[in-house]
């Protein structure tokens, strides 16, 4: 009978009890208890008592840095920002757990443009509550006020199905926005990577129990190069198929030439029924001929960038009688809280929406939340007056930061101004009693150098009130003369430009441009 080494057995025994040992170590350094801990928040709207979604960010409060929290969703996921702004991310309303190195910490809460900043100072050092329930209150109630939060201009690109999925159904409720408008574009080679192509065009109902009201349109545009100016760039929402081409240029479609003008496809979306919205401000050349042509039913600033002034051209539209009203959106992901605030009718629908937006009841911002009214009139109204008189002027301004200065502008001029009063919210009045000497507009806007949240400038617009005397509309030559310039500087450009079939097709193309300076001379000629 073979016989047991005692020796061995023993440091077999003894090897089998350090494993344990290493294994239990690991596993206690492991635990949430000791290494780390485990946080659960939950967010409530102050005015209503109800669970409610937001963003939140936690920072270090020894060294100020914002925290991972894994767990969460990334509020600011595909965007580049500076480490000050960084660090947000999305609690779903009905709440979520992240962990955390054991710490002290700092707090912050928001949901949209529409409530204060919560702010709460966390010891994490030992265990965390079982729950940390943060009070959201209001900054506004854009609702109540009878406006509903639009992005009319929003892509996706380099992330997954499921990301996007995700990206869609968490963001844009986070920032309390109503309606949103994802779009087709179409770049050689690059649009192998834009996730929002592969939606189907009109409602995407998928999204609806978020209570985001998605649509997917189309961007139909022209470039001379990849990404550089060319006739421009044009939303198309609400259609119900898609406009082809979609993409006009060899400069982005990688071949072809420039003889389509964005005029033809910017009918065709109009016979569909679609609302056509200029992009980027005075970005592109043909935007003053549509405009001219009543083919657009609004302009979007600064979605994407702060290219151009309200100056340009948005009140030289306005200045020639032009209803324009003021959109925006932000492009390439959901990088700011810009969005478009709408009056429309219920029940709240993606043409309900546009209606209200295409009649002008409407403002943009990424900050306050305006109002305007003039005799009683709101925003989008036309006043008509048979002789000169005056009129009365009330505006508010009202966010959760300091925006600085509230402006009313009358004819494309600022006329009042009111600086910012009280904090948490931040408000500003102004009243005015002003003389109508001849036709015109009203609007107010702020003009701030406070940057928000995730690091972008405050602005804020409203579109106008319309006043007309004696049965006429404004037509003011400086704006009408400076149009006419940039008729003349597009068409030189696209001269030097565009590559075009045939010498027919450069002249119909130019011809556009021949057309709409000669309807403006015209009526500089009749107003001399």
């Amino acid at each position: 009978m073979k016989r047991t080494n005692p020796f061995s057995a023993r440091r077999i025994a003894l090897g089998a009890l350090c494993l344990v040992l290493t294994v239990l170590c690991a596993l206690v350094h492991a635990t949430p208890q000791d290494g780390a801990v485990k946080l659960r928040l939950r967010l409530i709207d102050s005015a209503t008592g109800r669970d409610c979604t937001g963003i939140v960010r936690l920072t270090d409060s020894t060294s100020k840095k914002s925290m991972p929290l894994p767990g969460l969703y990334d509020r600011l996921r595909g965007v580049k920002v500076a480490a000050e702004f960084r660090g947000w991310h999305v609690v779903p309303a009905a709440g979520a757990e992240t962990t955390l190195p054991r710490g002290a910490y700092r707090l912050e809460a928001l949901a949209g443009l529409e409530t204060r900043l919560a702010v709460v100072d966390l010891d994490l050092t030992k265990d965390a509550p079982a729950e940390t329930v943060v009070k959201l209150s209001p900054a506004f109630d854009a609702e109540k006020s009878g406006f509903v939060a639009g992005n009319t201009h929003l892509h996706l690109m380099k992330l997954t199905k499921d990301d996007a999925e995700d990206y869609l159904r968490k963001i844009p409720a986070a920032d309390r926005l109503r309606v949103l408008f994802i779009s087709y574009l179409e770049r050689f080679k690059d649009d192998a990577e834009y996730i929002t192509n592969t939606y189907p065009i009109g409602d995407v109902p998928a999204f609806n129990a978020t209570g985001v009201l998605v649509n997917n349109g189309e961007e139909h545009r022209h470039n001379f190069g990849s990404h550089g100016e060319g006739y421009g760039h044009v939303m198309f929402l609400n259609v119900k198929n898609l406009v082809k081409p979609v993409s006009l240029g060899p400069g982005i479609t990688g071949g072809g030439n420039d003889d389509l003008a964005l005029r033809p496809g910017i009918d065709d979306a109009r016979r569909q029924g679609g609302t056509v919205i200029w992009c980027h401000n005075s970005f592109g050349h043909e935007d003053v001929l549509n405009a001219l042509t009543g083919r657009l039913h609004a302009l979007n600033v600064f979605d994407g960038s702060r290219r151009g002034t309200f100056e340009e051209n948005y009140y030289r539209y306005v200045n020639l009688g032009i209803r324009m009203p003021i959109s925006t959106g932000t492009d390439w992901f959901i990088y700011d809280f810009s969005r478009v605030y709408v009056r429309c009718k219920e029940p709240l629908s993606v043409a309900s929406w546009l209606d209200g937006l295409k009649a002008g009841r409407n403002q943009a911002t990424n900050g306050p939340m305006l109002t305007l009214r003039v005799n009683d009139h709101e925003i989008g109204d036309t006043l008509k007056f048979a002789e000169p008189g005056k009129v009365k002027i009330e505006a508010t301004a009202t966010g959760r930061l300091d925006f600085q200065e509230l402006q009313l502008v009358h004819n494309g001029k600022v006329i009042r101004t009111q600086k910012t009063q009280d904090k948490a919210p931040f408000r500003a009045k102004l009243s005015a009693e002003v003389r109508i000497e001849e036709p015109g507009w009203f609007a107010v806007r702020i003009v701030s150098t406070t940057m928000n949240e995730l690091g972008y400038q405050l602005f804020a617009h409203t579109s106008p009130i319309y006043v007309e005397l004696a049965g006429k509309t404004i037509f003011d030559a400086d704006s009408a003369q400076a149009l006419l310039r940039q008729i003349e500087e597009g068409q030189a450009a696209i001269s030097k430009q565009g590559q075009f079939s045939s010498p027919q097709a450069r002249q119909e193309l130019l011809g556009l441009y021949d057309e709409s300076a000669k309807l403006l001379r015209q009526r500089l000629q009749k107003r001399s």
